[in-house]
This record gives C-alpha cells, structure tokens and sequence, in this order.
C-alpha cells in the first residue's frame, strides 16, 4: 500500500491523515491508499495532537520515542512519520501491529 514506504530491512515511512478533537482514538482502515487516517482526542493546540500521535503508534508498535520521529506536517493534518524498528520488520507485520 501507498501509505506505507520501506526505505531498508527496519525503517518505514507512514503518510498519516489526523483527524483531531474525535471522541475516540483510533487506526483506521485505510479507503485511500495514500494516507492511514488517525483519530485523535486532542486539538491540535500546542503540540498536543502531535504528542498523542507519537505516544499512540509508541504503544501500538512497542518501540521507544527514539524510534519515532515526524519528518514533516508538524502543523498540518498530512504528516509523515518514520519508524525505525530494532530488528527486521516486514510491511504485513507492521500492518498486524498498527490494526490490532
């Protein structure tokens, strides 16, 4: 799928679509292959959707903040993320991990 690019063996870029002050938090499905849209409870005031985003796919994947960084859409609703994990991951595991 579009929304998720594979730059080595562990790092991957996500194309994340934020949708912020929803009642729930949440992954998902994609219906557009180029973004994976996320719901967050936070408004984006004061880096606080951006925090909860992090901390959100932190939890999911199990990986630590060192792991995670945005590249771009800091104050946009289009971010790009990239994950780098410790050990090889391949995109269905990654897929498994953020829907579960």
């Amino acid at each position: 799928m579009k929304f998720i690019y594979q730059n080595s063996k562990n790092e991957f870029i996500l194309n994340i679509y934020v949708k912020t002050n929803s009642r729930s938090q949440e992954i998902l499905e994609p219906h557009d292959d180029n973004y994976l849209t996320v719901l967050l409870c936070s408004k984006p005031i004061h880096n606080k959707a951006n925090k909860e985003l992090l901390n959100m796919l932190k939890d999911k994947l199990k990986i630590s903040s060192a792991q995670i960084v945005i590249l771009s859409g800091l104050k946009k609703s289009n971010k790009k993320i990239r994950i780098t994990f410790k050990k090889n991951t391949t995109i269905p595991e990654l897929k498994q991990k953020l829907f579960s």
